[in-house]
């Protein structure tokens, strides 16, 4: 009986918030409901976990916030909408390490024609090295993507394409893991 009225608790919750997920946490990493990008407030998505190698290393926590819910990689991807990513690393990764992901991550999932080599070096000189603990974030409003580390801007990159390819890096064909993009996506 407990269990029942626990579970229709949740579903009226469920309910009077539209489907949203509350604050959550994931490896000691809590993640609010909402966030604001350039004055839209963008609600969590999902949460996923980037782990790294055959021995499942954990590298980082990854909310995804979004005006409206989805779980449509594609959608996302081509949307204009408010859009945040945050990365809460659990571990210490160097520049020189998130550089070469971001490579691998283009090169397996952009699928456009466009030349991006000049956003994808602007994206490389705003990621420094990061900390176990800290936070870095993109912000998308409109075609513009403003990068930061812990909370201070590091970097404001422009275009349409540029917006897909960093989305597509966590949801296109080939996710760093798929548990990361499983979980970004709400499922």
């Amino acid at each position: 009986m407990r269990a029942i009225k626990r579970s229709l608790w949740v579903f009226c919750g469920l309910l009077l918030t539209g489907g949203a997920l509350a604050e959550t946490t994931v490896e000691g990493v809590t993640v609010p409901a909402t966030r604001t990008v350039d004055g839209t407030t963008v609600n969590l998505n999902g949460v996923g976990l980037r782990t790294a190698t055959m021995l499942k290393i954990k590298v980082y926590v990854m909310p995804l916030y979004l005006e409206t819910k989805s779980s449509d990689p594609a959608a996302i991807i081509n949307s204009t909408g408010a859009a945040r990513i945050e990365l809460h690393m659990l571990r210490d990764v160097g520049a020189d390490d998130m550089r070469k992901a971001w490579d691998e991550g283009f090169e397996n999932n952009y699928t456009g024609s466009a030349d991006l080599s000049a956003e994808l070096q602007a994206l490389k000189t705003a990621t420094s090295d990061l900390g176990e603990g800290d936070l870095m974030a993109f912000d998308f409003s409109g075609t513009t993507v403003t990068a930061s580390h812990n909370g201070e801007p590091t970097g404001t990159i422009e275009g349409a394409e540029f917006r897909k390819a960093l989305l597509g890096v966590w949801l296109g064909k080939k996710p760093p893991n798929k548990g990361l993009q499983e979980g970004i996506l709400g499922r």
